[in-house]
């Protein structure tokens, strides 16, 4: 199978209808989304897409881009620009393999099929099918599985290399929202996540033509890191190295197949791949920013950046300012796409224009060897000029930081209520997620009204923080008596639990979050 002139991507037709076709028919006007039998495998071949855009049909720069996206190409005119690039994506072939070892040697071992999948050992999540009967996969299933486990991979143990944004990177796309009623299209939501070359070039990696073999590290032997400083920085592999990351040493082994029906999307085939072969060593990556993904940054600038990783309890508006605008002190900054988007995009493409971020990713373990969930969540963005992105990121963050006070504020509380030794109680993350969906609605009315055009300034800004504050607190109360009164009442006692309601009720607002907002109220309104 070859990846870019075989149809194997099912997509979703503006009549309704589902039906396969090759990369290039992504530009049909009429494809509206892809359609894939697992949440991971979906995200996965929206990244395939975006790296086979960004390498075999990148625009020189921003005009060019805009151009593409209000004239988008002609399937032709798009399939004649993938094809140079065909021959580097076969699935199966005796010689370079698409994210495949070129020359698997007797120490690789045989591993079943059902292992390239990221949640192996997952105890509990519904997102997917369960692995442990997985005997055999097609071959999109196993070519989508593979480009999974390689741009997600966790630790394997020893030697088994993480992906190239650690294991269980979260990844951050833009999806257009409908404009006058009429559905973005596949190519639109494809589209607005590729970046120029101009925004490509960015310092500190390379980005020197376009050879092949720099770009797709399966065409050469495998830049091994047995040794100590065997590791693979941005200054030895060109730029978009980046979408195809290969930490993971493995062949698909279709010598050893097998008749029936794919495990995952049910479809009949002759030769249902059954097992693969892998061996320790593969590609260890340092130092890389992938233009997808949102990054925390070290303070001191003494260690590289770090991947934000999927998030326990899922994406909520907690992580809004940071999968957004990003924070101020770059804990974490923002992906490059969304950035760029927010800062320069936004602007040529209307005021009018509206686009949510899509992030998603696993969580895996603290030993980063196993997917614990999989988190699946969209954020609304914002129109804000770049000159007032900062001060709306002041803003948010002091609002955020009220919010995780009380999250653990109330925590604290229900569990004091509960127990006359609640440090003996596991945690109950339930409690916490209750707070973030509790309070979403108004998290969302504030940064509405802040967005708003003297929403960061005199009397609009201190009634939206004023509110926010009591609102905050008010819903923390009412959550407070739904844990300790309603069904998931433990052993009840009316003395502990009135005395740790009257904490609460206290620190809501002495906390230091809310004594310096509510102090900076006062300052304000004493000032006008």
């Amino acid at each position: 199978m070859n990846l870019v002139f075989d149809p194997w991507l099912t997509v979703r037709w503006r009549d309704g209808g589902v039906r396969t076709v090759r990369p290039a028919e992504i530009a049909d006007p009429e494809a509206l989304d892809l359609v894939a039998p697992r949440a991971d495998f979906r995200g996965a071949l929206f990244q395939f897409l975006l790296g086979l855009l960004q390498t075999a049909f990148p625009a020189e720069d921003e005009d060019e881009w805009l151009e593409r996206w209000e004239t988008p190409p002609s399937v032709e005119y798009l399939e004649k620009a993938f094809s140079a690039w065909a021959p580097y994506f076969f699935l199966q072939a005796d010689g370079p393999a698409f994210l495949q070892d070129t020359k698997p040697g007797a120490d690789f071992a045989a591993k079943d099929v059902r292992e390239l999948l990221m949640d192996l050992g997952s105890v509990s999540n519904l997102h997917f099918n369960k692995p442990d009967g997985i005997k055999g996969l097609c071959s999109v299933c196993s070519a989508t599985a593979l480009y999974t486990i390689q741009a997600n991979a966790p630790s394997g143990g020893s030697g088994h290399r993480v992906s190239m944004r650690g294991g269980g990177p979260l990844t951050s796309l833009l999806v257009p929202q409908a404009d006058k009623g009429q559905a973005a299209t596949l190519w639109q939501r494809l589209w607005l996540n590729v970046l120029s070359q101009e925004i490509m070039r960015q310092p500190g990696g390379r980005f020197d033509g376009q050879a092949a073999k720099d770009i797709l590290p399966w065409l050469v032997a495998t830049r091994s890191s047995e040794k100590k400083d065997g590791q693979t920085t941005p200054d030895h592999a060109h730029a978009l190295q980046a979408y195809w990351g290969m930490p993971r040493r493995i062949r698909l082994d279709w010598e050893n197949t097998v008749a029936g029906r794919c495990d995952l999307c049910g479809k009949t085939s002759e030769t249902l791949l059954s097992r693969y072969r892998t061996r320790k060593h593969g590609v260890s990556y340092l130092g890389w920013q992938h233009p997808l993904t949102p990054y925390y940054h070290d303070p001191n600038k003494e260690d590289p950046p770090s991947a934000v990783k999927g998030q326990s309890g899922g994406i909520s508006y907690r992580h809004w300012l940071g999968l957004t605008l990003g924070s101020n002190d770059k804990q974490p900054e923002a992906a490059l796409v969304v950035r760029h988007f927010l800062k320069e995009r936004w602007g040529k493409l209307g005021k009018d224009f509206r686009a949510l971020v899509w992030a998603f990713g696993y969580q895996v373990d603290k030993g980063g060897m196993k997917a614990l969930s999989w988190s699946d969540s969209t954020l609304p963005t914002y129109h804000v000029a770049p000159t007032q992105q900062e001060a709306l990121a002041l803003e948010v963050g002091r609002l955020l930081e009220v919010a995780q006070e009380a999250a653990k504020l109330l925590h604290r509380a229900v569990k004091s209520a509960w127990a006359d030794r609640p440090g003996d109680l596991k945690d109950e993350p339930a409690i916490g997620q209750s707070f973030w969906s509790g309070t979403e609605p108004l998290f969302y009315g504030a940064l509405e009204a802040l967005t708003q055009t003297t929403g960061l300034e005199g009397p609009a800004l201190l009634a939206t923080q004023r509110q926010w504050l009591t609102g905050i607190r008010k819903t923390s109360l009412d959550l407070f008596d739904d844990w300790v009164t309603g069904e998931y009442e433990k052993d009840w006692d009316i003395e502990r639990t009135v005395k740790a309601r009257v904490e609460l009720e206290k620190w809501l607002s002495r906390a230091k979050p809310m004594n310096a907002l509510w102090k900076s109220i006062k300052q304000q309104e004493a000032s006008v």
